[in-house]
């Protein structure tokens, strides 16, 4: 039990609203925890299921788990930060009510911090659907530490799986770090701005957080409202980085990166008629916020997207990004290929800023025609050559810069796209003698 009632070694600060049959497993995961000497705050976010009379039954046997309960419903960020003030543990971790974790969860991640004196310590996340099967992701941890080895900093890398990290309280307090007032991606403003100020970070591999996966969870609660919610996310993140990180020199990839991401919500969602009016209005509040950045027109030059929104405005913004959501089908992509050539043929301006995202469309168009064998030879090499077609119509040096200056696209890739290195060849070689001409 306990040793120190006072200030035990890690307080675990559990938001409650409607987890389902899901606090079982999470209240009886911590109390089985091999490190003992924690607290357990839930936080009673005015749910209606009865999930709280659970977590009042194991604080009567349990004098570890304390329970603070809202006036009324602040939603999971506001709970959180309830559970910071009142935390007194040295390190805070903080669980989802429907998840859980390994029995060494906390004693590995305690144990790892306590030894190198870390800010942060972050162990595995496994994803888990209803049924109990695994979803396969890539390995954040991988990304995480092969992107540090490479120069990146923190918060370009740990943007999301906060639930498997413990965070050293005084910190947290000293920095002024919390969770965001938004009902959505609260998680990623307190990540953004922790992973900011940290100075001491590393990763334990040994500890585990099953996070499940709910098909009624609030993730999956996609309406008009959820718009709004990210919209106010967004807002506060921004907030910081204005205020905090205009000089940083990855910031402008980070909010290139989610406003990528948005675009493709927005797609998704527009397909519904009722989110139609709600999709715009989103994208004008994210473009206003963007507009705030001091490095807007860097941001502006690494980004088509970014540059496509403020310069052109939300109607052209949705054209030429039809990138599939639910599935990647490569005839999408190549149909996307054909929207974003027509734009930047249009606009040639945008074209330096188009051809990194162009050359990505390439590559993975390509990658699926080589893995869909379903429709046969004859259905691949009409692709080829529609995407060759694609790849003629872009200006020389574009196809230049897409398809020499990039050793690691696939072999396959060169297909009927050597007509177009046979284009700027023919090209080169009229250039040269005429440079040496004038020189003579």
């Amino acid at each position: 039990m306990m040793s120190n009632e006072i200030s035990p070694k890690v307080s675990v600060i559990v938001p409650v609203w409607n987890p389902g049959p899901g606090i079982r497993r999470c209240v009886e995961s911590l109390r089985s925890q091999t490190l003992e000497d924690i607290e357990m705050i839930f936080v009673d976010d005015c749910g209606t299921d009865g999930a709280m009379d659970l977590v009042r039954s194991a604080a009567a046997e349990d004098p570890r788990i304390r329970i603070i309960t809202n006036a009324e419903n602040m939603g999971p960020g506001v709970s959180r930060n309830v559970g910071i003030e009142a935390a007194r543990g040295a390190y805070l971790s903080f669980v989802d009510a429907d998840d859980y974790m390994n029995a060494v969860f906390l004693e590995s991640l305690h144990s790892k911090a306590i030894a190198s004196q870390l800010d942060i310590v972050k162990g595995k996340l496994a994803y888990e659907r209803e049924d109990g099967s695994i979803i396969e992701f890539p390995d954040r941890n991988e990304i995480i530490r092969n992107g540090l080895q490479a120069g990146k900093p923190l918060f370009f890398l740990f943007n999301f799986q906060h639930q498997s990290a413990l965070f050293r309280r005084t910190f947290l307090l000293g920095n002024a770090i919390r969770y965001g007032t938004s009902r959505w991606a609260e998680d990623t403003t307190f990540l953004l701005m922790a992973c900011h100020k940290a100075g001491r970070f590393d990763i334990e591999e040994r500890a585990i957080y099953h996070y499940c996966d709910r098909n009624d969870s609030l993730m999956h609660d996609m309406h008009p409202r959820t718009l709004e919610r990210k919209r106010h996310a967004f807002e506060e993140q921004m907030d910081y980085m204005v205020e905090n990180m205009a000089d940083e020199e990855f910031v402008s990839q980070y909010v290139a990166r989610k406003m990528h991401y948005n675009l493709r919500v927005c797609n998704y969602l527009r397909k519904r008629q009722e989110c139609k009016e709600s999709c715009d209005s989103y994208l004008i509040g994210l473009r206003e916020q963007v507009l705030r950045f001091p490095q807007l027109e860097k941001l502006k030059s690494e980004s088509f997207i970014v540059r496509v929104l403020c310069d052109y405005g939300v109607a052209l913004a949705y054209q030429p990004f039809n990138l599939p959501w639910e599935k990647h089908k490569v005839e999408s992509y190549v149909e996307t290929i054909r929207e974003w050539v027509d734009f930047v043929k249009g606009h040639p301006e945008c074209l330096n800023a188009a051809e990194k995202n162009l050359y990505r469309l390439f590559r993975e168009a390509d990658t699926l025609r080589q893995k869909d064998n379903s429709n046969g030879a004859d259905q691949s090499l009409r692709i080829g050559r529609s995407m060759s077609a694609q790849a003629a119509r872009l200006p020389f040096r574009c196809q230049r810069r897409i398809f020499e200056k990039n050793p690691d696209l696939p072999r396959p890739f060169t297909y009927d796209v050597r007509v177009v290195l046979k284009r700027i060849k023919r090209w080169k070689e009229t250039k040269t003698p005429t440079c040496k001409n004038e020189n003579a």
